[in-house]
């Protein structure tokens, strides 16, 4: 087992038409998806706080004109501000002057899955893989996920979870092409929209670090020293977010949450060592339950077992558990697994871990640990019980994007 991602010395740039067969499928898939509920695809979803942003922006603010009751908004000094970060408001910006205020961010948000979707497809394909697999990989991780029901719905947990996976999914591809800096700057911009992608940002300058220590075959520290050239653009990207939260909240590590009108009262804590019984046992042990007449009950506050919902985790548990069997674990792959524990413990320790949902939606930002992870595997077909799992994982999750939407009516 070599230490670094199977990348195939051969890579044919040719028209990919098992690609755009796929996505003009899906396409039409979503198209007919929000026909069942009147048309919604090309519409303005008013869960978008991003396109509010952009449009205060616009008028040089950093608060909204007001609040809008319905969206989770920070109240600070009498004033209203997003309370999420900004890179997904960085988006909805120039599409502001093309819709105003009617940004389709239905459509965005599927464009965001298509895209997330293209990215592993590549990933994959550029490990070797045959098409038709690449492919079937690349669908098991976004539609077999709960990211299948979070891209039928453009309101803004949902986008910045969307857009924090592209990212992640194109930094992969970029590390893939031996694109180090651009690699590290999409993981900044991730970073923007889902703070904890830090963990994954910081596992892959790891693993550039023990690939440069293992090549030079110099020492830890210098090699840290040698590749910190490629932090500079991630550097000033963090700057910024800082300077913008200290603009918005005197505060340079405040995003706003810790002003939701549910973490101010006393005993509110967005994130405490209290709240993590309670989500461990949600998401790893919770199951959803039969009615008398056979009909499936899910609970849809704080979650249930992640991976019955994204049943690719199952898959990165038989890999793991073979790994360390057969003594295949490499410090790569151990920093991977390290950084996917430490994400998901900071998630497990918020309070709410996703609210109403679907599945356990915040285990979604784990899937590039496991996608990287994969990666490194010799490349080969996805055996038999891997393709059924991943059957099961997108007829679920499609049960679960019109069960979610049926609960609005």
């Amino acid at each position: 087992m070599k230490n670094s991602f199977q990348v195939s010395p051969v890579y044919q740039h040719k028209i990919d038409w098992v690609l755009i067969v796929t996505l003009i499928f899906l396409f039409f898939a979503y198209l007919l998806f929000h026909s069942l509920f009147g048309g919604t695809l090309f519409s303005y979803n008013d869960w978008d706080s991003y396109t509010l942003q952009a449009l205060a922006w616009r008028n040089g603010a950093v608060s909204l004109p007001q609040n809008y009751s319905w969206l989770e908004l920070a109240e600070y000094n009498g004033n209203y501000f997003v309370s999420f970060p900004p890179v997904p408001s960085l988006v909805m910006f120039p599409l502001t002057f093309l819709f105003e205020g009617l940004v389709p961010s239905n459509f965005i948000i599927m464009l965001y899955a298509l895209l997330s979707i293209t990215f592993a497809y590549k990933c994959f394909q550029r490990t070797g893989l045959r098409k038709l697999s690449a492919m079937f990989w690349a669908l098991f991780f976004v539609l077999g996920s709960n990211m299948l029901w979070m891209s039928t719905s453009g309101g803004s947990w949902f986008l910045a979870q969307a857009l924090n996976m592209t990212l992640c999914f194109a930094a992969i591809l970029s590390l893939l092409y031996h694109k180090k800096a651009l690699c590290l700057t999409l993981l900044a911009l991730a970073v923007g929209c889902r703070p904890f992608s830090v963990c994954f940002f910081f596992a892959v300058f790891l693993y550039l670090v023990l690939s440069e220590s293992r090549k030079s075959h110099n020492k830890f520290f210098l090699c840290v020293l040698r590749q910190t050239r490629y932090l500079i653009i991630p550097a000033c990207i963090a700057a910024g977010y800082l300077l913008y939260n200290f603009i918005r909240f005197q505060d340079p590590f405040e995003f706003g949450h810790n002003y939701l009108p549910e973490f101010t009262g006393v005993g509110n804590a967005q994130f405490g060592l209290e709240y993590l019984p309670a989500n461990a046992y949600n998401i790893f042990l919770r199951l959803p339950s039969f009615s008398e007449n056979g009909a499936i009950v899910l609970p849809l506050f704080d979650g249930f077992m992640f991976y019955l919902a994204n049943p690719i985790f199952i898959v990165w548990f038989v890999r793991l558990a073979a790994d360390i069997i057969q003594k295949q674990m490499t410090p790569e792959k151990a920093i991977l697994a390290v950084g996917l524990a430490l994400n998901l413990f900071l998630l497990l320790i918020h309070k709410t871990f996703g609210g109403w949902q679907f599945g356990a939606r915040y285990t979604v930002d784990l899937l590039p640990f496991v996608l990287s992870y994969l990666l490194f595997s010799p490349k080969q077909k996805p055996r038999k019980w891997e393709i059924i799992t991943g059957a099961f994982a997108i007829l679920f999750n499609l049960y679960g994007a019109l069960l979610m939407h049926l609960q609005l009516l």
